[in-house]
């Protein structure tokens, strides 16, 4: 350098800071791309996949009306205590629960029945005798599911169907001019008219002592049924609440008029039941007072 001429010098000194400061824009931009993706890194760290529109965990039917008049005070007596306490919390809010002084007050009855809906099952065993909750579950789209021998066997139906039918018809067509080509060439004896031989006098079969002490004169259809552990019963709701979906069905009357609410509820597997229990409150306390 300092050999060089002083033109030569100071060239190099400009070639040098432009290489320098070229090195620091690149480092600086190194280093911005990558704390941007140390950003995403973490931002991504617990997060979830995004879901277009998740399906309501309970849905809920409401069919009928109460002729509930607009200023009587309201009383509830409720089979169940979720819905008892939720009811009359909703109606004390509205001014509308009966103090223990209301000289007239309208009793709405709200009994509430649930069952897990097994395969096999037809809506009507889980609403007996309710039309009306049946039509608002098949509204809602509720089948039960089938049995798993009845879907291998419609499986299987539908996969064979086609072949059963081309080798039925295949052989059905044969059949008759076989059996008429054996017959003229006399490999095959012509089948002949029935003799007629009297019948066979028919004779009691008899029946063991022990078997005949063990008959009931009572026939099955009129004999008590079992009777089961209703913790068993409940412990068998339970775990089939975690396979299945859940009915609950609602009937709410109101006095001793005629009319009455119908509410039902499906509850898929994973259903939180005071969740369940307090959506149909208020859905009970919105249909009367609105």
């Amino acid at each position: 350098m300092r050999g060089l001429p002083a033109k030569f010098q100071n060239r190099w000194r400009q070639n040098r800071w432009r290489h320098d400061r070229l090195r620091s824009v690149e480092n600086a931009v190194v280093d911005v791309l990558f704390f941007a993706a140390l950003t995403a890194a973490f931002a991504g760290v617990g997060a979830k996949p995004a879901r277009a529109v998740e399906a309501p965990q309970i849905v809920v039917k409401v069919g009928g009306k109460l002729p509930v008049p607009p200023t009587i005070p309201l009383g509830v007596i409720a089979t169940d205590p979720v819905l008892q306490q939720v009811l009359s919390q909703d109606f004390q809010v509205a001014g509308r629960l009966a103090s223990p002084s209301a000289t007239s007050e309208l009793t709405l009855t709200v009994t509430l029945t649930h069952r897990a809906l097994e395969p096999g099952m037809s809506l009507n065993e889980v609403a007996p005798g309710n039309g009306d909750a049946v039509a608002l579950l098949k509204q809602a789209g509720v089948k039960a599911p089938p049995l798993p021998e009845q879907a291998a066997q419609d499986q299987d139906k539908d996969s064979d169907s086609d072949a059963d039918d081309t080798s039925a018809a295949e052989g059905n067509s044969h059949s008759k001019n076989d059996v008429n080509s054996y017959e003229q060439q006399g490999q095959m004896p012509q089948q002949s008219a029935p003799m007629n031989r009297p019948p066979l006098p028919l004779t009691p079969w008899p029946v063991p002592p022990a078997m005949a002490q063990q008959r009931s004169p009572i026939p099955p259809y009129m004999q008590p049924l079992p009777r089961t552990n209703p913790l068993d019963e409940a412990r068998h709701e339970r775990e089939a609440s975690a396979v299945y979906d859940t009915i609950f069905v609602v009937r709410v009357t109101a006095g001793s008029d005629g009319s009455e609410l119908t509410v039902v509820a499906v509850a898929h597997p994973g259903f939180d039941s005071h969740e369940a229990r307090k959506l149909i409150a208020e859905e009970i306390a919105n249909s009367v007072l609105h």
